[in-house]
């Protein structure tokens, strides 16, 4: 089989270093906490600000991009994404620390996606897929390991070098563009040239293709001068892609207007399932931040186990993953009710699962497990409500998804520091996502008694019954 191109693998490291950021703190929240003489709440919050950045970064990112081309954008990111973190390691204070999380944060979703736009474009139509795909493998492996990775060094060498740990990352990854990227893609491989339309710069992204969590969803365009006008290579595209990549990635940028897309966004049930999004999901950071303390201080084990348990989350997370896209493809509203049942039951659960080190190791599994099957559903929940033009409804709520986990932090910090204890944050996170799937159970019925929710979205628009391959929940694997 045909190698893919070396530039490929060294986006594979920066979407893990840019993964790994957003996780990270969550192995040293003691060891910050300590250091700056903060409370675990206030460490709580560098996590609350990044979620934010994130979101900030999409339109900044956008407007400097209708300026600079994709390769130029994409060594920016990764410069910006260095800076942010040389700060934080060097911070003397906690709010230049929390500066140069916001700073980081910025770069996270805009280097994504345009290292998925660049991967499909290196490639010949055949293998832009899998090309996405090893992109995003990065990604799903900092999920795994990017808070256990933070713990290690935290523990070993100080919080400090937890961040200059994703400097090194980083760095590698800028060397590996830089020496690999090549500068004229239509020299990569034999269908390039339609790409630049004969221009000699580089073609620029739309604002309107870059969605609320700053992963831009370009390759379609470029999939479409290959495959028509109707983007019939979407599956291939997608194809590979995991309930969080696809989460990241959005609805894909085929066919529907702009026009179309903002019409749908309109819709009540699509407003709902956003909601359902920020609440159900919220959840899972008002007590994943915050579990380092949890394991030490209420489960009374050693700080050396928090690294192998935030790995033994990391597999909850495989698992929940392929659980939520195999069953949302078979019972989309099942899914998302049972797998939001089961994260707010497993989030009440853990307030007495952290409470000894014999039930804290299988809580942890459990918790993992919980967390991830929730994903594909309420994404998918979304683009089936906007219908055949699922992109901008995809886009917010990756928003959604964002917001929800920055409210959840906040509260979280917001009840340790008033004085309701570590395992608060677990009961909080269940009652914010219990909020979440009482109003999916009510949307629900309330479809049901209008009209069948696979057809509500059929009648969309003229062109609907057209577009029924747009919405990509039988890709989710």
């Amino acid at each position: 089989m045909k190698r893919l191109p070396l530039a490929i693998w060294a986006m594979v490291v920066g979407a893990f270093a840019m993964g790994a950021d957003e996780f990270i703190v969550a192995g040293v929240v003691r060891e910050i906490a300590d250091a700056l003489d903060i409370s675990i709440g206030a460490v709580g919050h560098l996590e609350s600000v990044y979620a934010l950045g994130v979101a900030i970064g999409a339109p900044v990112f956008t407007a400097i991009g209708l300026r600079l081309g994709r390769r130029s954008m994409l060594f920016t990111t990764v410069l910006v994404f260095l800076a942010g973190n040389v700060l934080s390691a060097l911070a003397p204070t906690y709010e230049w620390v929390m500066a140069g999380r916001i700073v980081s944060a910025t770069a996270h979703g805009a280097f994504l996606g345009i290292a998925a736009v660049l991967a499909a474009e290196l490639v010949e139509p055949a293998r832009k897929g899998r090309a996405i795909a090893v992109v995003f493998s990065g990604l799903t492996a900092s999920t795994v390991l990017g808070a256990p990775i933070g713990s290690a060094v935290g523990q070993a060498l100080g919080w400090r070098y937890t961040f200059w740990t994703l400097v090194v990352l980083g760095g590698v990854a800028l060397l590996g563009l830089v020496a690999t990227l090549p500068r004229d893609r239509r020299a990569a491989h034999g269908h390039g040239e339609a790409h630049d339309h004969g221009h000699g710069h580089e073609h620029i992204q739309q604002p309107t293709e870059a969605h609320a969590h700053g992963h831009e969803h370009g390759h379609g365009a470029e999939h479409d001068h290959a495959q028509g006008e109707h983007g019939h290579g979407h599956e291939a595209d997608t194809e590979g892609l995991d309930a969080h990549a696809l989460a990241h990635l959005g609805g894909a940028g085929h066919g529907p207007t702009m026009r179309e897309q903002v019409q749908a966004l309109r819709r009540p049930t699509v407003w709902g399932a956003l909601l359902v999004t920020l609440l159900g999901y919220g959840g899972v950071f008002t007590s994943y931040v915050y579990i380092g303390p949890q394991i030490t201080d209420e489960a009374g084990l050693d700080p050396q186990w928090i690294t192998p348990l935030l790995l033994l989350f990391g597999v909850g997370l495989f698992i929940g993953n392929h659980l939520g896209g195999r069953y949302a493809d078979r019972n989309l509203p099942a899914t998302m009710v049972g797998s939001l049942t089961a994260l707010a039951a497993t989030l009440f659960l853990m307030t007495f699962a952290m409470q000894s080190a014999v039930t804290a190791v299988p809580g942890m599994l459990l918790f993992g497990t919980a967390a991830f099957a929730v994903v594909a559903p309420l994404q998918l929940r979304v683009m089936q409500a906007a219908g055949h033009a699922p992109d901008v409804a995809s886009a917010a709520n990756i928003s959604a998804f964002t917001l929800g986990s920055a409210i959840g932090i906040y509260l979280g910090g917001a009840a340790i520091d008033g004085g309701l204890g570590l395992l608060s944050v677990n009961w909080i996170g269940g009652l914010m996502t219990t909020t979440g799937l009482a109003l999916a159970a009510l949307s629900l019925r309330g479809q049901q008694n209008t009209a069948d929710p696979t057809h509500e979205v059929d009648h969309a628009g003229p062109h609907a019954h057209d577009h029924d391959h747009d919405t990509p929940a039988v890709h989710v694997h």
